[in-house]
């Protein structure tokens, strides 16, 4: 079936398709463009100003590998030999911020290549002699309109079991459903991600929950999918409910998800902004932020205790999560950026309800707070909220809820207050003045006395360079100097 593209998304308005369809053709190799590009042009995902970023280029009468690298040769790219022996390479344009993967195409026919990809909406197929239409074997277009995720057969999950969460992926990038029978063969199939490497889970989780993905976790926890990607989820389940929560400690964690989901429509627009931002590459705030929810309690099996009045205790659950949540990313290989930024909303989770545990703070221990969370304080109190929002038990007085609620509104509101003053404020010492005068190299104690001389400087307790130096070498005698 031929299907026509938006106007505008003609693969040959790009001038690289252009110069590697013409390079093709002296090359004698037949040339199709093949899976995302033409699935998000017909969504309309391409203009005058947006353009596609990774193309996917299938290759027939030829080797894939030999042309991808004649068109670095000749395109000035960058020529990445994936897998020479499955005929697979790619080409990098710097300049042009353009990817392009080559692969010989399966079977030796693009009809047969089409039956081997992963689901109908990645299966549809372009070439230079119909260049206003798509041709489409297997209802790859029909199911983009209904926006259904199916597999082109079980064999998809069979010959690469991290299509299981590729599936979920793409169900909460394009807002799809998985159809019943493809998601049998999800469930069927999702032990195979214990044999995947983690870094190709990291890609696809992470991109995942940086959409809204309420329904994905939720059916990935049914599924036991969260178990075997985080084991420590295990035993939450075996946590049963309390008069502060009416869900079991492993759908406590799930609901999160959906709390913090709703609270994006409920916070500043800066709140959102921060959230959205790129924590590291592949990684935004956001998506990290939803794993620290699904995690933000699994140090509470090993605390957990029954009073005899039948009261049910955690103490320090948040200290050993955070520690849970360091081989977690040793586990999965969390660069270093993600691994801090999980570890410290798990870490603090409980500390936003702390603070008011005994009326309204202080200024100085609301500061101290700013100071100690940073930049992170928006996603720690989108954690805090999703995990409050989650928690529903008899013992929970609704006058109470409003109450903390209230008062964890005004504490966000006011932290963009805090990050305006201290962005304007000039310290009187920077590390290496702080080193000099000490005498001392650079290590943990410096970032420590800095931090005690931006309190100092932030109150008002030193006033000037003279009195930032009186202040270091006070402190290092005391605290430091033995």
């Amino acid at each position: 079936m031929l299907t026509a593209l938006p106007t505008g998304t003609n693969p040959l308005d790009h001038e690289v398709n252009r110069r590697v369809l013409a390079l093709s053709e002296s090359s004698g190799v037949n040339l199709y463009i093949v899976g995302g590009y033409l699935r998000d042009a017909l969504l309309g995902r391409f203009n005058a100003v947006v353009k596609p970023k990774d193309i996917d280029y299938a290759v027939a009468d030829g080797s894939a590998f030999a042309f991808a690298k004649r068109v670095a040769d000749e395109l000035n790219g960058h020529f990445v030999p994936l897998d020479e022996s499955s005929d697979t390479a790619r080409v990098v344009l710097s300049d042009e911020a353009v990817s392009m993967d080559f692969a010989g195409c399966v079977g030796g026919s693009i009809e047969k290549d089409v039956l081997r990809r992963d689901f109908t909406i990645n299966a549809l197929v372009w070439n230079s002699r119909e260049p206003n239409t798509v041709t489409d074997l297997v209802g790859g277009v029909e199911d983009l309109k209904s926006l259904t995720i199916r597999a082109i057969s079980e064999k998809t999950f069979v010959e690469d079991p991290l299509r299981v969460l590729r599936a979920y992926r793409f169900a909460a990038s394009l807002g799809a459903k998985i159809e019943p029978e493809t998601f049998g063969w999800v469930n069927k199939h999702s032990s195979g991600l214990k044999s995947v490497a983690v870094e190709r889970i990291n890609l696809e989780l992470f991109t995942a929950l940086s959409h809204p993905a309420t329904e994905i976790v939720m059916s990935m926890g049914a599924a036991g999918i969260l178990e075997i990607i985080f084991p420590e989820l295990i035993e939450t389940r075996r946590v049963t409910t309390n008069s502060f929560h009416h869900l079991g400690l492993f759908e406590h964690s799930l609901e999160t998800i959906p709390q913090l989901e709703n609270r994006l429509d409920l916070v500043p627009d800066w709140v959102v902004e921060s959230a959205s931002k790129e924590l590291s590459h592949g990684v935004t705030r956001l998506a990290a932020t939803k794993v620290a929810c699904i995690l933000h309690d699994i140090g509470k099996p090993a605390t957990w205790a029954i009073n005899e009045d039948g009261r049910h205790t955690f103490y320090a659950h948040d200290v050993l999560g955070a520690e849970m949540c360091e081989v977690v990313a040793d586990r999965m290989k969390w660069s270093r950026p993600v691994e801090r930024f999980i570890t410290k909303l798990v870490k603090w989770h409980l500390r936003p309800g702390a603070l008011f545990h005994q009326g309204p703070p202080t200024e100085k221990a609301l500061r101290r707070f700013y100071r100690s969370v940073g930049e992170d304080v928006p996603e720690l109190m989108l954690l805090a909220f999703a995990d409050f929002g989650a928690t529903c038990g008899p013992g929970l007085l609704e006058e109470n809820r409003r109450s903390l609620e209230k008062n964890w509104n005004e504490l966000l509101s006011n932290f963009s207050v805090y990050l305006n003053e201290d962005r304007q404020r000039v310290r009187f010492l920077d590390g290496n003045r702080v080193m000099k005068l000490l005498s001392i190299p650079a290590g943990p104690v410096i970032g420590e006395i800095l931090s005690a001389l931006d309190e100092a400087q932030e109150f008002k307790e030193v006033l000037n360079v003279a009195d930032a130096e009186a202040f270091v070498k006070n402190l290092y005698q005391e605290k430091y100097f033995k």
